[in-house]
This record gives structure tokens, C-alpha cells and sequence, in this order.
């Protein structure tokens, strides 16, 4: 919804811009500002929104790896040996701690790109 009203924002503004032109107004520095800032704001919710629909896919996909290792240790403890089982776990908690890193470095990069946006 951010990224609809900020985007039919930005047109409005727009379509504003040119009727003003059309009427024969100058509006050099109006139309700069109001670009700028609409601009900005749409811009800056596309940001926004990639950065949470990227971390929220990353939240499921380790919920979901989290649902898959539980069920992996219901079924295979008492069905395989020992080495073969803690073989299988140690590669499950490798996959784990990669899927902690890119979640991790997914919220540190939407972080920093809403502070750089902030500081525009």
C-alpha cells in the first residue's frame, strides 16, 4: 500500500507539473522540489518494501528449516547408527548457521540502507 500511494503521489505531482507548464507558469523551482521529494519518498518505499519482502523470505525459509531439522531428528534418532546420525546433524546445523549469516546480514543491510536514505 506504501509503495501504491507513494507512487500515485509522485504521478500526481507529476501530472501537476506539466499542467502548470501547459498553463504557461513557470514552475522550474516548484516542479525541482516536489520531484525531488516525491521522488525520494517513492524511491525510498520501494527500498523499504524489498528490504522487508527480503527478510520476511528469509524468516520463513528458516522456520520451514527449522520444521524440516525437527523432523529429521524425530524420525532418523532411533533409525540409524550414532555416526551417521550426528554426521546428518552436523551438516543440518552447517545449513543452519548459513541460512543465521544471510538473515543476519539481510537485517544489517536493510539497516544501513534506511540510515543512507535517512541521511539524504
Amino acid at each position: 500500500m506504501i509503495v501504491i500511494i507513494t507512487g500515485l503521489l509522485f504521478i500526481l505531482t507529476l501530472l501537476d507539473i506539466r499542467g502548470a507548464v501547459r498553463s504557461g507558469l513557470d514552475v522550474s523551482g516548484y516542479a525541482t522540489q516536489q520531484i525531488l521529494t516525491t521522488g525520494g519518498i517513492f524511491g525510498a518505499s520501494i527500498v523499504f518494501y524489498l528490504n522487508k519482502s527480503k527478510i520476511e523470505n528469509l524468516s520463513k525459509g528458516k522456520i520451514r528449516f527449522l520444521l524440516l531439522k525437527l523432523r529429521l531428528e524425530l524420525k532418523l534418532k532411533d533409525r540409524i547408527p550414532e555416526e551417521s546420525y550426528q554426521l546428518i546433524l552436523e551438516e543440518i546445523n552447517e545449513i543452519d548457521a548459513m541460512l543465521d549469516t544471510k538473515l543476519n546480514g539481510a537485517l544489517e543491510e536493510a539497516i544501513q540502507q534506511e540510515v543512507e536514505l535517512q541521511n539524504y
